[in-house]
């Protein structure tokens, strides 16, 4: 018995240049439809042909958003689905940093004293790594550390504000969550909760750092695992994208997948995009063993995962701020270094570094 359905590509994946064959006004892809290959098929009115258990159809994708309908021309069955072509997605990386407090505790202590945000050693290090290879670096930080000297973001004083302003194009600040601890705060936290936690952060973040330097569209939930009250939550906050791994059967750990199912995740491996469409929320997944690989295996994965996942041809790098810091338990006396190999595997590779908001084109309907 034959299915009537798409196996390639699939319902509300985001594509890339690296899916098809790039045209004067658009992408041309090979679209896979599982139907008996004996059936009269038509994708988006090009006739397909039968291949091995399916039928196959080159159709282009000239818009952000498209319809793939698929249409038995004797009976007049129909399937449709919707995928998204990113035309700025091919071959850029991004770079965020989880778990950020401690340096702006620092330049706040310091105030009086550093005239420049980039005295604080953690940001002058992430400055010299975008001075020479132009990283754009994103991070998400908590509003509070109380186990560390009681500070939270009231404390952080606004006097850097035009600073901040004026490295705003390569450098920018989310919402993570209140604190480091609980762990995997948003499958406890409701609607509320969560949106009042986001919405204070985006506030102190506007003051001290100023409008342009706050990455409202995109960010990584603490522990990238969450409910759907409190992903919904994120949304009306005005996120439009969540950042995780999607691992959603995972022997060495706790399931990290925000609340996707088991095929959503299966999705996420292999395109890196999705869209859900019940939470009006867009997911990306790391593309990175930076964190916790030894330096010379770095590139060699890399490598490894563009040959794994072609169709993911956006690359998210992570690693997390407390590695920085030799009084943290698992410091990483090796973390600067991890950033330039990081970050010179994808330059090498012909990778542009931008902001999601810059590739995603949010301002186009879903």
């Amino acid at each position: 018995m034959y299915y009537f359905s798409f196996g390639y590509p699939a319902n509300h994946v985001f594509l890339t240049d690296a899916a098809g064959k790039k045209t004067e006004n658009g992408l041309k892809i090979q679209c896979i439809f599982n139907a008996d290959p004996s059936r009269s098929i038509a994708i988006n009115g090009v006739p397909a042909t039968p291949a091995s258990g399916c039928l196959k159809a080159t159709v282009e994708l000239t818009s952000f958003k498209n319809i793939l309908t698929a249409v038995d021309t004797q009976t007049g069955e129909k399937n449709s689905i919707t995928v998204y072509y990113v035309k700025k997605a091919h071959k850029t990386y991004r770079f965020s940093l989880d778990d950020n407090i401690w340096f702006l505790q620092d330049i706040a202590k310091n105030q009086h004293i550093y005239r420049s945000i980039f005295e604080n050693p953690y940001l002058s290090m992430l400055k010299g790594v975008h001075d020479q290879y132009g990283t754009h670096f994103h991070l998400n930080i908590y509003y509070e550390t109380p186990h560390d000297g009681g500070f939270n973001l009231t404390m952080m004083p606004d006097k850097y504000k035009s600073e901040f302003i004026a490295h705003s194009d390569w450098l920018r600040f989310s919402f993570h969550a209140n604190a480091d601890k609980p762990d995997r705060p948003f499958i406890r936290k409701g609607y509320d909760q969560t949106k009042f936690e986001c919405l204070r952060v985006a506030e102190h973040i506007i003051r001290f750092a100023g409008e342009e330097s706050y990455a409202k569209e995109v960010t990584t939930m603490h522990w990238g695992d969450a409910t759907k009250e409190s992903v919904r939550a994120l949304r009306a906050c005005g996120v439009r994208m969540l950042v995780g791994s999607f691992r959603y059967a995972n022997p060495n750990n706790v399931q990290i997948r925000y609340y996707l199912n088991a095929e959503q995740c299966a999705l996420m491996e292999n395109y890196g995009f999705y869209y859900d469409p019940e939470t009006d929320m867009e997911f990306v997944r790391y593309g990175s063993t930076l964190q916790h690989t030894a330096l010379e295996d770095v590139p060699v994965l890399s490598a490894l995962f563009e040959k794994q996942y072609p169709l993911y041809s956006h690359k998210e790098i992570c690693v997390h701020e407390q590695y920085f810091y030799p009084h943290y338990v698992r410091y990483m006396p090796d973390y600067p270094q991890r950033f330039d190999i990081g970050v010179k595997w994808p330059v090498e590779n012909g990778y542009r570094s931008l902001f999601l908001s810059d590739i995603m084109e949010f301002d186009q309907k879903r």
